[in-house]
């Protein structure tokens, strides 16, 4: 299944895709944000939202993302790969508590 959100969607201009996996309970994010190199980016994850940030040098671009669902959170396994331009950002979901 694939999510989108945030409104300012529109103003990210890198090719991005979000997908959930019920079966494996990860969210992964893939950003083209060639030719920014991985020293420009930024990547914040808690358990609410995973915020991607990229500076061009004369202003920075922001993408937020929420769980799917409000009934899921983000968990503590994360990680982070990029290969030729590829930002690939995979996150365990889980069941909120909060």
């Amino acid at each position: 299944m694939s999510a989108s959100s945030a409104p300012d969607a529109a103003s990210f201009p890198f090719p991005t895709q979000f997908v959930y996996e019920d079966a494996a309970d990860r969210f992964r994010a893939v950003v083209d944000i060639a030719p920014a190199g991985i020293d420009d980016v930024t990547i914040e994850a808690d358990s609410r939202r995973l915020r991607l940030t990229v500076d061009r040098g004369d202003h920075v671009l922001e993408r937020t993302v929420t769980p799917l669902t409000s009934d899921l959170a983000f968990g503590e396994d994360r990680e982070a790969s990029y290969n030729n331009g590829i930002l690939t950002v995979s996150l365990v979901t889980r069941p909120r508590t909060e």
